[in-house]
């Protein structure tokens, strides 16, 4: 996987973009999105997924499909479609987003959608509106009380059965908390029981890999232990093909990882456990967001003063780390913060401070309580990695924290870069509370 960073004469370059040009030439603070990167990274693992698929001899299939939860700009979504198999939705909103993205493209037939979350009685029923019209949509059953209105529904669905992760684990002492989703085992074992007695047609099992951080011993954990279920269900019912592990994918933090290698190693596991189990090879599914999103976007911003009003002085930048870091302050979600100007300059400890009236917009590593800036002046400040989540917490196009502006927002396709969206001015915050 290239290495989207790389420092020349003490400047910072992104995908091959210098930075602090791209900030002087825009202005900050500025938002800027690299749309070949999502395309990038949907390719690079399918084209890994599929050598591994050809070289293993597997007898099934990968199908990529894209989160739309991770980020819901049009040209962020429509990329990744275009290149993936299909998306994944995780609301009755984000339904009807993706049925729209589906009916503006002529492949969207070709194309899935699989429907996770929990589910009121009009997103069931909108997922069978767009089954009804010949779309390949799968709904992911989340809760006994989704399954007994889709019988009452007596629709022919194809569906999946969401594992609850807190299933997979029986010992004493080993509990999983703060999990709503999937079926608990009484659930999943009285619908596995009842649905051939259905028109529904069960062809997934779905489970969730979560966390910022792949953590190889526990994905495998989590894999071996949903298999069975696979195991179970494929043996009852043949329609069963597909083995959905949500997300779960590396993140490209470590631009080392062998991504090819690592495809390679899950679907030889997938081969040996279907071999152990004599149960056909499944189709893997995997649900990308974080992977596919996060690197394709950064913020800049410029130091627009100093303060030394503690132990190291303040560069306070022309926007809000709060404001542009939700997720980070919210989740811990690692977020890399650096200057991208004056790399080959003397530094000297400092801070960096929003422009906000707000004692919590702040950056520094805690384990230091400062970080290292160049000693100069017109000093630019980079966030990178800011393209998963972070418009969906801080809300888009509307009023922020002490009425910040939101970036101007730009985005970069095959070396074309074009103005999404203008700094927010005070007309545009005032038309949104209705202020006349």
């Amino acid at each position: 996987m290239e290495k989207l960073l790389k420092e020349e004469n003490g400047e910072l370059f992104y995908f091959g973009y210098n930075l602090k040009d791209l900030a002087i030439k825009y202005g900050t603070p500025l938002k800027i999105t690299f749309l070949d990167i999502i395309k990038n990274r949907v390719l690079e693992l399918k084209d890994a997924f599929n050598k591994g698929i050809d070289e293993l001899g597997y007898s099934s299939k990968f199908i990529y499909l894209n989160a739309n939860k991770a980020n819901y700009s049009k040209e962020e979504i429509e990329t990744s479609f275009i290149y993936s198999d299909g998306l994944e939705t995780s609301s009755y909103y984000d339904l009807l987003l993706t049925h729209k993205m589906f009916l503006n493209h002529k492949d969207g037939k070709d194309k899935y959608i699989v429907s996770n979350g929990n589910k009121e009685r009009n997103y069931i029923d909108k997922i069978i509106d767009i089954h009804n019209e010949g779309y390949k949509i799968i709904d992911i059953i989340d809760s006994l009380e989704e399954y007994e209105y889709l019988k009452e529904r007596k629709v022919s669905l194809e569906v999946g059965l969401r594992i609850h992760i807190s299933a997979l684990y029986n010992e004493e002492g080993d509990v999983v908390l703060n999990d709503r989703f999937g079926l608990p085992l009484k659930d999943y074992e009285y619908i596995l029981s009842d649905i051939g007695s259905t028109n529904l047609k069960l062809t997934t099992i779905h489970f969730h890999q979560r966390g910022f951080d792949y953590e190889k011993e526990k994905f495998y954990i989590n894999f071996d232990k949903v298999f069975n279920f696979y195991v179970e269900a494929h043996k009852k019912y043949d329609t069963v093909v597909n083995f959905d592990i949500g997300g779960g994918t590396p993140l490209p933090i470590d631009y080392g990882f062998d991504y090819y290698a690592w495809a390679k190693e899950v679907l030889n596991h997938l081969k040996e456990l279907s071999k152990k189990y004599n149960v056909k090879e499944p189709n893997l599914i995997s649900e990308n967001g974080k992977y596919s999103q996060k690197d394709s976007t950064i913020n800049l911003y410029k130091v627009v003063a100093k303060k030394y009003t503690d132990n190291y002085p303040w560069h306070i930048i022309d926007g809000s780390l709060l404001i542009a870091l939700p997720e980070m302050y919210a989740l811990g979600e690692p977020i890399f913060v650096t200057p991208v100007n004056g790399l080959n300059k003397p530094t000297i400890k400092g801070r960096l401070g929003g422009i906000t009236c707000d004692c919590d917009d702040i950056y520094y590593l805690k384990d230091k309580g400062y970080i290292d800036l160049p000693n100069i002046d017109d000093l630019y400040i980079g966030l990178i990695g800011t393209g998963s989540y972070q418009n969906s917490m801080n809300g888009k196009g509307g009023v922020h924290h002490c009425l910040l502006p939101e970036e101007k927002d730009i985005v970069i396709e095959n070396d074309i870069d074009k103005v999404r969206h203008n700094l927010q001015s005070i007309d545009d915050i005032c038309k949104l509370i209705d202020l006349k």
